[in-house]
């Protein structure tokens, strides 16, 4: 019997291509930043000519100080904080080499969170994350580390710090291809970083008489930058020239952030538009927050959410329910509104994969209906149906192009959600169209 095809070896193999890599470090403009005066760190990624990069193995880290006092009090542990490296930054915009936007994601800190306890292992929490980027081993953010603020007086002063690490979550970052940033023309590309407010970043345990205050210094981005050799690069230019004015592209996944609120006292059935458009919608995810919750010094809005008195929800998109029925929340019986996230990060099917939330435990625990018990509920809606076919601007989820408004339809219990606001963020997970034109131009298409 002779050896099949797939599996001989070559008498003739093709020769690789030679090529060299080196790690190279983007630093920010300016040395240090804090969210009162200069929020905006950018980090410019100067390429050089016919030069790629790989951000794979991409790594930020920054430097942390708590520069948290007590009004009333000499003591540092008094204006001691918690934290973790993804809840200080509040927005992310990549600006390509025209200065103009091609990704932005708001919100950031929070769908980082989100991901974190719906995508991540408990082992790994504790063995990787808790590590490079602070925060707690289990996903109760009451675990994170303790950072003392200022040990006298009573200004902002250099307190404690903690040096942290951790992968940018952005589709221009994924690492999915390398990027020919040295084939581009105009400045160079940069990655904006908007710090998040200190009330809304920090946790104190105790408020009263806090004011929380930090700074952050010696911001970097490691990358690979890859070389290839001129036969490579004539090969690639000429294909880029064929490409025409669309260019060559890759499909990375984004993030379209929205924002609406439930208010104060609201039972039954409640309508929240929002508005959201891509080509390619994979999943929504609505997460809820006590609206006085999110600046409060001693909640841990982003780490935790609210089960805002949900006794089922649905969507509605272009006239018609999704699902066909509303998804039932309740603290006894949680499967089908925990399986519809699952099914939003295609995790559903991993039986091997485990979360940060679990069924009962304080703070990590899935759903909590009374609006004021901290769980890591959100509300999910699957888009992903692979029918592309016929329509070659949509990749894996459902086109929102004509869409118009959406809805999100919670039905409230009796017990309203109280006498508070409830904030409702949206994250619409989409395809993202990055391309690459012989002009030397990038932009994308979501």
């Amino acid at each position: 019997m002779s050896t099949p095809d797939s599996v001989k070896f070559s008498t003739n193999p093709t020769e690789g291509v030679s090529a060299e890599s080196e790690l190279v470090i983007f630093r920010s403009e300016l040395p240090s930043y804090n969210p009162a005066n200069n929020k905006f760190v950018r980090i410019n990624l100067p390429v050089s000519d016919k030069g790629w990069i790989d951000f794979g193995d991409t790594v930020l880290s920054l430097k942390l100080t708590n520069r948290s006092y007590d009004s009333a009090s000499a003591s540092a542990s008094e204006s001691a904080v918690k934290t973790q490296m993804s809840n200080l930054i509040r927005s992310v915009s990549i600006l390509n080499s025209q200065g103009e936007q091609i990704e932005y994601v708001n919100n950031y800190n929070l769908i980082s969170n989100i991901m974190d306890d719906y995508s991540m292992s408990a082992n790994h929490k504790v063995s990787v994350e808790q590590i490079l980027a602070g925060g707690s081993a289990d996903g109760d953010p009451n675990g994170a580390i303790d950072l003392n603020g200022v040990a006298s007086g009573t200004v902002e002063a250099d307190g404690s710090s903690i040096t942290l690490a951790d992968r940018l979550m952005t589709g221009f970052t994924s690492g999915q291809y390398l990027l020919p940033l040295g084939y581009l023309v105009g400045q160079a590309c940069a990655i904006v970083i908007e710090l998040e407010d200190p009330n809304t970043a920090l946790y104190n345990a105790t408020a009263a008489n806090r004011v929380l205050a930090y700074k952050v210094e010696n911001v970097e981005l490691r990358a690979k930058q890859i070389r290839f050799n001129a036969v490579f690069n004539q090969s690639f230019e000429r294909t880029l020239a064929e490409a025409g004015s669309v260019g060559i592209n890759y499909i990375t996944e984004s993030f379209i952030h929205n924002q609406n609120s439930i208010p104060a006292s609201t039972t039954s059935s409640v309508n929240i538009p929002f508005s959201c458009n891509p080509r390619s919608a994979k999943y929504i995810m609505a997460c809820h927050r006590i609206e006085s919750d999110v600046t409060n010094l001693n909640k841990f809005s982003l780490g935790t959410r609210s089960g805002a008195e949900i006794q089922d929800y649905k969507f509605e998109i272009m006239g018609k329910q999704y699902p066909s029925q509303p998804i039932k929340v309740s603290a006894e019986n949680v499967s089908q509104s925990y399986a519809q996230v699952l099914d939003c990060l295609g995790q559903i099917g991993a039986l091997n994969h485990s979360t940060l939330v679990t069924q009962a435990t304080a703070r990590t625990l899935f759903f909590a209906r009374a609006p004021g018990t901290a769980c890591k509920f959100v509300a999910g809606l699957p888009l992903e149906d692979f029918n592309s076919a016929t329509n070659a601007s949509v990749y894996s989820g459902m086109n929102l192009t004509t869409a118009g408004q959406l809805s999100y339809q919670p039905n409230i219990t009796s017990n309203s959600v109280g006498g508070t606001a409830i904030r409702v963020d949206f994250f619409t997970s989409c395809d993202m169209s990055i391309h690459f034109t012989l002009d030397g131009r990038c932009y994308s298409v979501r």
